[in-house]
């Protein structure tokens, strides 16, 4: 079942409220879920922009999917970063500055089956949608 774009609008505005003011101690897990909370900035107004996401560890890096419930368009989140590849991410209580990349067709490869083992309504989300749902990954910068 899709959701409404104001609906998944809501719950990502109250959710990334409540991780940020809690300064992650609340939101950081969603059941067995890592979440993070991804600081873009608008490719258009050129001001922040904040989503809670779920992710996936990847050694240092970290994964997100940019499957936006599976609608036929992207999240704007993604389109600020493929404008704007330098992010801000929280992870709990740590802040970093990160370089998005879009994974490429091996990366994709790879990194796809792991992330269906840990959401499983990705998989369901890609066959409802026209679009190939971007991975992308969260490389943090050197402090």
């Amino acid at each position: 079942m899709a959701f409404s774009d104001f609906a998944v609008m809501l719950v990502d505005r109250t959710m990334t409220w409540l991780y940020e003011k809690s300064d992650g101690r609340l939101g950081s897990r969603l059941g067995h879920m890592g979440m993070l909370v991804l600081h873009t900035i608008g490719r258009k107004s050129g001001v922040q922009r904040s989503h809670t996401l779920q992710y996936l560890p990847d050694g240092n890096n970290y994964i997100v999917v940019a499957s936006n419930n599976g609608q036929d368009h992207h999240p704007g989140w993604y389109h600020n970063i493929l404008s704007n590849p330098h992010v801000r991410i929280q992870i709990g209580r740590k802040h970093l500055d990160a370089q998005a990349t879009v994974a490429g067709a091996e990366e994709y490869a790879q990194l796809w089956p792991r992330l269906i083992a840990q959401n499983p309504p990705w998989e369901a989300y890609a066959k409802r949608t026209k679009r190939k749902i971007p991975v992308v990954i969260l490389h943090p910068l050197a402090p």
